[in-house]
Parts: C-alpha cells; sequence; structure tokens
C-alpha cells in the first residue's frame, strides 16, 4: 500500500473522529466522565468539540502532505504519544476511553511505523 493511500484513509478515518466529537461531544462526556454534574460535562462537551476540530484540522494537513515522506517521523512520533496518552487514561486513571478510539490509534501509528520503515530501508538501498 502506498503512502498517498494510507494517508488518505488516516485523513478519512481522522475526519470522521472529528465529527463524532463535534457533534457527539455530550454523549462521549457522559460516558467518559459518569460522576460529574451537568456544569461538568458541558465543559468536557466542549473540550471534545475543540478535539473534534484539531482532528479535522490533522486531517487536512495529513491529506495536503500524502506524498510527503519527510513528515513520517512527525506523524510516527505525535500519533505514537497520542497514543501513549490515550492508553495512559485507560489504564492508570481509569477513563473510560472508547475503545474504537483507541483501535483507531493503534491503526494508525502501526502505518505509519510501517511507511516509516519501509522509507528509511529504500532511503539506505
Amino acid at each position: 500500500m502506498s503512502q498517498k493511500n494510507i494517508f488518505t484513509a488516516i485523513a478519512a478515518v481522522l475526519i470522521l473522529q472529528g465529527l463524532a466529537f463535534f457533534f457527539m461531544g455530550g454523549k462521549v462526556a457522559s460516558d467518559s466522565f459518569p460522576t460529574l454534574d451537568q456544569a461538568g460535562l458541558n465543559a468536557v462537551a466542549v473540550m471534545f468539540q475543540v478535539i473534534g476540530l484539531l482532528s479535522i484540522i490533522v486531517a487536512l494537513i495529513s491529506y495536503a502532505v500524502r506524498g510527503d515522506s519527510s513528515v513520517l517521523w512527525a506523524y510516527l512520533v505525535g500519533f505514537g504519544l497520542f497514543l501513549l496518552n490515550t492508553l495512559k487514561h485507560k489504564f492508570i486513571d481509569g477513563l473510560n476511553v472508547p475503545i474504537p478510539a483507541i483501535v483507531i490509534q493503534v491503526g494508525i501509528v502501526i502505518a505509519v511505523g510501517y511507511l516509516f520503515m519501509q522509507n528509511r530501508n529504500n532511503a539506505v538501498s
């Protein structure tokens, strides 16, 4: 699979994730933080909308640079840190992180890691 195809797929998934966070932020907030009062849930829902828009921004950037292999290291580090943070929240902090979000993050890290290693091997050869 080519970098263009993988980055296009990542962009599509991130846009869908961003739209879900933006439009369903209240539901995600109440599922993630069931003990919060209404004011706290409203604040968290607003933050999920911001996260949704950030996801869409990253998706647009991913689509724009889908043919540039010089960004692979940044994507690998960035999404790796994002995944580690999510796993910390899930397993250490006890937050109810949606499993599909974790699966998406793992998939992106694996795909970008594959591209990074493939590009690195081609550069050495």
